[in-house]
């Protein structure tokens, strides 16, 4: 049986994790409306934000500069017109389920691994990166030093 404080603290982290969705939701829109990208593709939106979300949940703080932001806006878009010619174009047909490819589609964002505020590594070897609820494969970290 669960006491009071094993509710309040799961209570409490459930909601912080709402305000985070919203802080990242938000963060989204923002840089939509400063491209003023008006791409009304339902499929685009779905996009943008599976991959906005990838690069914002690796930045542990959420903090984004408008420069920054306008630049991953701009590498998504990029990667979205070659991942609509595919799709128009496949040999192999229709994709069955998008979404789930979207998410298998990685951007080489420009994240620091040795920056304090990126949640990408965490100096174990079996780090996990947790993207939209899903826990990507364990990679071992490669020796980056020089």
């Amino acid at each position: 049986m669960k006491s009071d404080d094993d509710s309040s603290r799961i209570s409490g982290v459930i909601k912080r994790m709402n305000g985070v969705r919203c802080a990242i939701e938000t963060l989204c829109e923002c840089f939509l409306v400063r491209a003023n990208d008006t791409d009304e593709d339902p499929l685009w939106q779905r996009f943008y934000r599976i991959q906005m979300c990838s690069y914002l949940i690796a930045k542990r703080n959420l903090s984004v500069t408008p420069p920054e932001g306008d630049m991953v806006h701009d590498l998504i878009r990029d990667t979205w017109t070659d991942v609509k010619d595919y799709m128009e174009n496949s040999k192999f047909g229709p994709v069955s389920n998008v979404e789930k490819w979207f998410r298998t589609i990685h951007i080489d964002f420009p994240v620091d691994p040795f920056d304090p505020g990126c949640t990408f590594f965490d100096g174990n070897a079996d780090a996990q990166v947790l993207v939209m609820g899903q826990i990507d494969t364990k990679k071992p970290l490669k020796n980056l030093s020089v």
